[in-house]
């Protein structure tokens, strides 16, 4: 039990470390422009629908200068250099945005980043007019082990209704997004469910599709909700033009998930936090009887000789004693 324990911490350990490498921040903006950020310089780009990288390189940055994406191929070259000058924000409109260690020539996709990847940026410019209704906002709290149905549908306006569209469920915590659920309509190719959407294996076995056959309705549920479940989902639509040169998006839903810790429905099982807990806390409490012990034992040892000889002195003195009163 002791092994499978310790080698589930073990196991457990090294599933964080791996998931660390990297993360996708999903920026829905208003602005005509944002300030992204880069420790290596290293940028791949693409801000067609297409998604071809259009600019693949390592910046030169120009001191004081802020790099926009009509003038950052003037600063840049294809040599993937190591060697990492003065950094410098990069000013962007739309598109996707990929901060790496190394330049490769992979297509871009969101929330599909390379294994080079240090932060895949993801500009999505606000287009109210692809739809008739407002952003609706909401919040949900829930105990763990309860289910939960996120409900999402819209109607596009006729100037966008028969071009290519893809429906993502974005779940954000901070400024770190991951994809929970996507949906892709295309009138050549049909529909296609999470393309280039990497859902994580637990929650992928606890999701369940709810939308009817609809291109309007994009229901998911979300079964035995744990606390890491918690956060902010996004229903969001992204909508591309025929010349495939623009890219819009709109927010349909935007629904906060808190989650109050309750009964362990699994029994026995512990869930990752729990073994967390356990990881942390096992070599404390075992830690600290055998450290009291090592250090009674260790006085016990030091203080042995000079008790032995008061023990001595003591029978002695009795013994003489004891002699004296017979004499007397």
């Amino acid at each position: 039990m002791k092994v499978r324990m310790v080698l589930q911490c073990f196991v457990l350990l090294v599933f964080f470390l791996s998931s660390n490498h990297g993360h996708i921040e999903f920026i829905y903006t208003t602005e005509n422009e944002v300030k992204l950020f880069c420790n290596t310089n290293k940028w791949q780009i693409s801000t067609v629908s297409e998604n071809k990288i259009d600019v693949n390189c390592t910046v030169k940055c120009v001191p004081g200068e802020q790099l926009k994406l009509n003038n950052i191929q003037k600063f840049c070259t294809n040599e993937d250099s190591e060697k990492v000058e003065e950094k410098c924000p990069l000013i962007a409109t739309s598109g996707f945005f990929q901060c790496v260690t190394a330049l490769d020539s992979r297509l871009l996709y969101p929330f599909a980043p390379s294994p080079n990847t240090v932060t895949l940026y993801i500009v999505a410019p606000a287009y109210e007019s692809i739809t008739n209704k407002s952003v609706e906002r909401s919040s949900v709290v829930l105990t763990k082990g309860e289910d939960v149905l996120l409900n999402c549908s819209f109607i596009i306006t006729e100037e966008y209704s028969s071009i290519y569209f893809a429906v993502y469920w974005i779940k954000t915590i901070e400024k770190k997004s991951i994809c929970v659920h996507s949906y892709g309509y295309n009138r050549d190719t049909g529909i296609n469910y999470n393309p280039y959407c990497n859902v994580q294996e637990d929650l992928l076995h606890r999701l369940s599709n709810q939308t009817p056959i609809s291109r309007s309705t994009h229901n998911i549920r979300i079964s035995n909700i744990t606390e890491s479940d918690a956060g902010q989902y996004l229903c969001a639509l992204r909508v591309h033009t025929y010349s495939k040169t623009k890219v819009m998006w709109k927010i349909i839903n935007n629904i906060t998930v808190n989650v109050n810790k309750g009964p362990n429905i699994a029994g026995n099982r512990l869930d990752a936090e729990s073994l967390i807990r356990l990881c942390v806390t096992l070599p404390i409490i075992l830690g600290v009887p055998i450290a009291v012990l090592i250090v009674n034992l260790w006085k016990k040892n030091k203080a042995s000789p000079r008790s032995q000889t008061m023990e001595l002195q003591t029978i002695q003195h009795r013994e003489e004693t004891s002699d004296m009163n017979f004499e007397a």
